[in-house]
């Protein structure tokens, strides 16, 4: 191999960036947890999020158009960001060596890494997902983040509450028959539509965008959102059980195509499923909160500009040092648009 000079280091480490843009792309289109969580840029160490909520509502003045005047409803919740990354340290040798496969070790770090980062935000949801129904996992109303008792405006208790947290008639595993648990989805899909706005009263207009499943409920998911008859029993809509035509309701419902998430293989006997849902109106905000403070990145010796200015460090340096480094930090959202299903 020939001597680490900053021609040879320019060369290792353009291909080396070459390595992590492609891994980074491969693997983020094949990743789920954009579905359910928005990314917020930050330029501090703490960001401060503002919930607006919406509580406006036109009201019948009467004969004498007295005018009700209304107050804007926002809560704030702050998200510190923390560090997190990795490196890779080679000697000299590996490199100088025709047997050091110095080289090979470079290259595959920059692949690992690169995937790594691009999972890193999933892996937080995970976390997110799996501990959200846990006494410390606060939304912003103050109530751990799948709960059934979230209040509509949390400023005003009279506006009501609604349920991000399902535990009855919402099974659709194999411990159910398919016609059950299509039925369970209506009672879903119906729950979410139900839940109202800030003032109490106008309907959110929620909708259902997709199904998350662990990698043994999934097929049973994707057999109910693709189907075009279901097995009835009798007295469900068939009169001598047979099948009913179903195609329409389940496209009407509007589940779209499951999302198998291996992460939560084992999770919850495997009958816990999430339902990512949709607001007409969009929000900037998702169920979930992935704030990047400093996006990650690989510290180089090289630039763009070549090997200027290293060779007085490759002359002393017995070892080279790679870092890859981040800051950002994961957290809840808008409980309304992310639900639990559990048996």
């Amino acid at each position: 191999m020939p001597a680490i000079t900053p021609s040879f280091l320019f060369d290792l480490e353009s291909n080396m960036r070459k390595i992590v843009e492609d891994e980074y792309t491969r693997l983020a289109s094949n990743l789920w947890w954009s579905k359910m969580m928005k990314v917020v840029p930050s330029g501090s160490r703490r960001e401060i999020i503002t919930w607006l909520l919406n509580t406006a509502q036109i009201t019948d003045q009467g004969l004498g158009g007295n005018i009700a005047f209304e107050d804007m409803v926002l809560l704030e919740t702050e998200y510190a960001s923390k560090s997190s990354g990795t490196g890779l340290k080679l000697r000299r040798q590996q490199f100088e060596d025709l047997d050091g496969n110095g080289v090979q070790l470079a290259t595959q770090w920059s692949r690992d890494v690169a995937a790594y980062a691009a999972y890193w935000p999933q892996k937080q949801a995970v976390s997110l997902l799996k501990n959200g129904s846990a006494s410390t996992a606060l939304a912003y109303d103050g109530l751990p983040f799948f709960s059934a008792s979230h209040k509509c405006n949390p400023k005003d208790s009279g506006a009501g509450t609604y349920s991000n947290l399902f535990t009855s008639n919402a099974r659709i595993d194999a411990g159910v028959s398919a016609d059950t648990a299509l039925a369970n989805l209506q009672t879903v899909f119906a729950n979410i539509a139900s839940i109202k706005m800030p003032n109490g009263v106008d309907p959110r207009r929620l909708r259902p965008a997709g199904i998350l499943a662990n990698p043994k409920l999934f097929p049973r998911a994707v057999q109910l959102t693709n189907a075009k008859f279901i097995a009835q029993v009798a007295g469900s809509g068939a009169a001598q059980g047979g099948s009913g035509d179903v195609e329409a309701l389940i496209a009407a419902m509007g589940y779209g195509q499951p999302i198998v998430a291996d992460e939560l293989a084992g999770f919850e006997s495997d009958t816990t499923y999430f339902v990512i849902a949709e607001q007409i109106s969009t929000s900037q905000l998702g169920g979930l909160v992935y704030v990047d403070r400093d996006p990650y990145r690989i510290t180089y010796y090289t630039g763009t500009g070549g090997g200027t200015g290293v060779d007085a460090v490759l002359d002393r340096s017995d070892e080279l040092e790679w870092h890859q480094k981040g800051r950002n930090v994961a957290g809840y959202g808008h409980p309304y648009l992310l639900f639990k299903c559990t048996a």
